[in-house]
């Protein structure tokens, strides 16, 4: 991928660095430190020109003259300038990932089923929804569900699992659990197995029975 300007203004001055989109948008997720995004680390008045910002004017503006922390800086509070045509599929890829992660939350009341996807994608376009390119998909999804609400029946209903884990698994599938829902009422018991309440999104107890059994190859234990 051809690397891309991000540009920061400060009282007038500009100042640039050369990055890859791709990993620049990774480091403002924080999945990747700037050293990954920099095609070099140099900062720039112009990069179009090649001309460099001198030390004094870097100190004196952000108050260090290290260029990795002044590029930090830059790309974190900065404009970065994407090709429309990796923003566009940036963003349709994002939108298909925040659709996905509402299918799995949310019910149809009248039916009591997951929305699909394609309807939600649907929905998403008739109501207007405006995806940020740099927040996380996650971050995201309430705002957007309030807003499918004008176009879709939606309701957000919670099932109560009785969750035991032989001791083999308990470490391991504990940190699963905690990505999956709300645990409450912990139990550890002195042969190292484990118990508790998980709450989940109802529409994800299907997929969460099968992946809970799949790491514990069949052994833990889940009641209602």
């Amino acid at each position: 991928m051809d690397s891309v300007i991000a540009k920061l203004k400060k009282s007038g001055n500009i100042f640039e660095i050369l990055v890859y989109p791709r990993e620049s948008l990774e480091f403002r997720q924080g999945k990747l430190d700037i050293q990954s995004t920099l095609v070099t680390d140099e900062i720039f008045s112009d990069v179009a020109k090649g001309e460099r910002v001198p030390t004094d004017i870097l100190k004196k503006y952000f108050g260090t003259s290290e260029k990795i922390k002044v590029a930090e800086i830059i790309l974190s509070d900065g404009e970065l300038q994407l090709p429309k045509e990796l923003r566009d599929d940036l963003l349709e890829k994002k939108k298909r990932k925040i659709a996905t992660i509402i299918s799995k939350t949310v019910i149809n009341p009248q039916t009591k089923a997951p929305h699909p996807i394609e309807r939600i994608l649907n929905a998403m376009n008739t109501v207007g929804v405006i995806i940020d390119l740099y927040k996380k998909p996650e971050e995201q999804v309430n705002t957007v569900i309030e807003k499918l609400r004008e176009q879709l029946p939606i309701s957000i209903e919670y099932s109560k699992l009785r969750v035991n884990i032989p001791a083999k698994y308990s470490n391991s599938v504990y940190s699963i659990l905690k990505s999956l829902g709300k645990i409450s009422s912990e139990i550890w018991r002195d042969d190292g197995s484990f118990s508790c309440i998980l709450e989940i999104p109802t529409a994800q107890k299907s997929e969460i029975y099968s992946k809970l059994s799949s790491v514990t190859h069949g052994e833990i234990v889940i009641s209602e």
